[in-house]
């Protein structure tokens, strides 16, 4: 693994995604990128909507991405019913990487369609179109793939992968990929990307390369780097273990000279957790360096993982049964009792602490709000758009984190299904953030309408319709059976 890689992502596509029928984003460096080839400055993107407008699909199209570009493939029961049979979804985004001193842009374009009835995401086609930084972005080369056929243990005679030019001429055929039609048959059978697996990726590390070789190993490597270690989305489904209090989702990202580790660890708050002993003493240094951040956010506040017993499972691995516990001053009580919005601090900020330090990092969150108090949100995030060297992107409904923002850190969504993610335009410095927002939503001002009030004037009427048991279209006098049997369920 390379040290000094670095990727960005600075622009998003989606189309024919949930309710997204075209919609674009192009992040705070995408013009840094671009125009001069550097990243600078506060890479904090927030996307504000009204509900429904599309801010999640952004989450969930870059969980797909970040599935993808590591190796796997999509998981079907999470995002079947995002899909339309009769469509092709397509999920684009572009990428700033830097590998040493050589500097690349490279756009990565998946297609995907849902195969219903083998209940799984296929991956129809991809492709990936770099560029190198000369004096400007030169030698555009796009390498693409269509899986001709799935499901078959036959060898596919027009599989193949060559590098073209800007002027679509072939440039000559990857060497990496001399055995394309296998590889295609494994990629269609395990519904993975043919570009980003630990198959081909071996073989881009062992392989004479000549310069066009050289130069689309360097970008592959780096992204399936970026996506299988400092690449992490954290996503709305997270809240409902929290809530439930089965367990804090701990979104984790710890580097040492010979390790990374980043993923998710569930830490139990309702009764004992029970762990492996090498996660067991991971939490445990995880757990400090949360401390450390959180007494700065929560003076008197600390976390506590105690050991109540360890066994030996059959196959020797020692499993550590804990108990985590929250501790205000000199009173302790196990962490379930704490509130919503500390338990969501917790999840999020050892991660935070990477991306406050770490410029290789990007954290993506579905609804960073969630619970905390808009005011200490707000500082938070104010510190994160002032001093941290990672990449953040997170959807949020609190607009006091607006007014710690710069205007070019705000993406807005928007009620046009055609286009719908948008900036603010006219914003001045002495402008509140804040309060300029909700003027638009209300007096518009934007390319597009960023909310629907057409309604809004029948929300008193439609609840007095509602509530009115002699309404033809609300009738509300359930029979005898009926409450008989919602009295049941109510036990």
């Amino acid at each position: 693994m390379e040290e000094n890689r670095l990727v960005r992502i600075i622009e998003s596509r989606l189309e024919n995604f949930k309710n997204v029928a075209y919609g674009d984003i192009k992040y705070v460096n995408y013009s840094n990128a671009e125009y001069r080839a550097e990243i600078k400055g506060s890479d904090i993107n927030g996307i504000y909507g009204q509900n429904g407008s599309g801010k999640t699909a952004v989450i969930e199209s870059l969980d797909i991405v970040q599935h993808v570009m590591s190796g796997k493939s999509v998981f079907y029961d999470a995002y079947a019913g995002m899909f339309d049979d009769k469509k092709t979804v397509k999920i684009t985004n572009t990428f700033y990487i830097e590998c040493g001193n050589k500097k690349y842009k490279a756009e990565y374009e998946l297609e995907l369609k849902r195969i219903t009835k083998e209940k799984k995401i296929q991956i129809s086609s991809e492709s990936i179109t770099y560029w190198q930084r000369g004096s400007s972005w030169i030698k555009k080369r796009t390498v693409a793939f269509s899986n001709p056929y799935y499901n078959t243990q036959s060898i596919l005679e027009n599989a193949q992968a060559e590098i073209k030019s800007d002027d679509e001429k072939a440039v000559g055929k990857i060497s990496f990929f001399k055995s394309v039609q296998n590889l295609a048959v494994m990629c269609a059978q395990q519904n993975i990307s043919l570009f980003f697996n630990e198959i081909i990726n071996k073989t881009y590390t062992t392989k004479e390369q000549n310069e066009e070789e050289t130069a689309f190993s360097d970008v592959v490597q780096a992204l399936f780097e970026f996506a299988n270690i400092r690449f992490q989305v954290v996503k709305v489904n997270q809240l409902g273990a929290n809530y439930s209090n089965d367990f804090i989702p701990v979104n984790v990202h710890v580097e040492s000279d010979n390790e990374i580790m980043q993923g998710c660890i569930p830490l139990f708050v309702n009764g004992r957790g029970e762990f492996p002993e090498i996660i067991f003493d991971k939490l445990k240094v995880i757990i400090e360096a949360v401390n450390i951040a959180v007494k700065s956010i929560i003076s008197n506040l600390s976390i506590e993982i105690i050991k109540i017993n360890e066994e030996m499972n059959r196959d020797g691995t020692k499993m550590i049964q804990a108990e985590v516990y929250s501790r205000r001053d000199e009173n302790r009580f196990l962490i379930k009792y704490e509130s919503e919005g500390i338990k969501r601090i917790i999840s999020l900020l050892n991660y935070l602490i990477y991306l406050y330090n770490n410029p290789g990092v990007c954290l993506v969150v579905d609804e960073l709000d969630a619970g905390i108090f808009e005011y200490l949100l707000g500082e938070l995030v104010g510190v994160l758009a002032q001093e941290a060297k990672g990449q953040l992107i997170f959807t949020s409904h609190n607009l006091r984190i607006m007014e710690k923002l710069d205007k070019k850190n705000i993406i807005c969504s928007t009620i046009n299904p055609l286009d719908r993610y948008i900036s603010l335009k006219g914003i001045e410095k002495t402008n509140n953030k804040r309060d300029f927002y909700i003027r638009t939503l209300v007096l518009g001002g934007q390319k597009e309408k960023l909310y629907d009030d057409t309604e809004l004037q029948d929300i008193g009427y439609a609840f007095k319709k509602a509530g009115n048991p002699n309404s033809k279209s609300a009738k509300l006098d359930f029979s005898a059976d009926f409450l008989d049997l919602l009295n049941q369920y109510k036990q």
